[in-house]
């Protein structure tokens, strides 16, 4: 999935996608996008969304600490701390990486109202060169929920693995919308911000899936173990 989310983001911005959306965009008449500065947009898109990875984590966080005083909730530890490093992993590292990308932001661009051409290449070692805009981090903050799909996988839970997905596409795609219509960010950088939080959450539920949790093997290697054949002392119980 991390492949083929990566492929969607070069091609949006190789095909030429990414300008022919912004030019759709942007507004000659206002020398701007037209919600650029949207109050309500700006508000819920802009400012909110960051809250949701942090909550999603210090959430995630409650739950591994009462696993130590609750029994029943000692199987899910390991995936509430992989869900609590993805998220809080994913900002940081998506902060960081949008000092070392060149691509800008639609409206600081000099063809769609902004100040800077268009970049010749695509990584810069020198701050003041980067466009401080690949990968999205508000769309990073929505792709977040996409922890929730590995959750539900490690929990041995279908509803919450599939729940979990649709929440993490829905929110993913919403604020990448959001930051599209405001002119702040190209296709490419929300899809590139998906593609992140994805290998993020695969790398650190890898453990977890592969069937070992902090405090003891997880509901999902005991729901493997349970379907295999040849297992049937193992589930009577003896």
């Amino acid at each position: 999935m991390t492949l083929i989310l990566a492929c969607l983001a070069w091609w949006a911005n190789v095909s030429g996608l990414d300008m022919a959306i912004g030019r759709a965009l942007f507004s000659p008449a206002l020398d701007d996008f037209p919600l650029h500065t949207n109050r309500w947009l700006e508000l819920v898109g802009h400012r909110m969304v960051l809250a949701l990875p942090i909550g999603i984590a210090l959430g995630a966080v409650a739950v591994a600490a009462a696993s130590y005083r609750i029994p029943a909730w000692r199987p899910l530890r390991g995936a509430a701390l992989a869900v609590a490093l993805t998220c809080v992993a994913g900002q940081l590292l998506v902060n960081q990486l949008k000092h070392f990308t060149t691509l800008p932001r639609p409206y600081d661009l000099e063809t769609l109202g902004g100040y800077t051409p268009y970049p010749l290449s695509w990584w810069t070692w020198d701050r003041g060169k980067a466009g401080g805009a690949l990968p999205s981090g508000h769309a990073g903050a929505g792709y977040s929920l996409l922890t929730l799909y590995f959750a539900g996988w490690a929990a041995g839970r279908p509803s919450w693995r599939w729940g979990g997905l649709a929440a993490g596409v829905m929110a993913g795609v919403g604020f990448s919308i959001v930051r599209i219509l405001q002119g702040a960010h190209f296709l490419s950088q929300t899809l590139w911000s998906a593609a992140l939080m994805w290998l993020l959450a695969a790398l650190f539920f890898w453990p977890v899936l592969r069937g070992w949790t902090v405090g003891g093997p997880s509901p999902a290697s005991n729901a493997q173990l349970s379907s295999r054949p040849g297992n049937q002392s193992e589930n009577a119980g003896t």
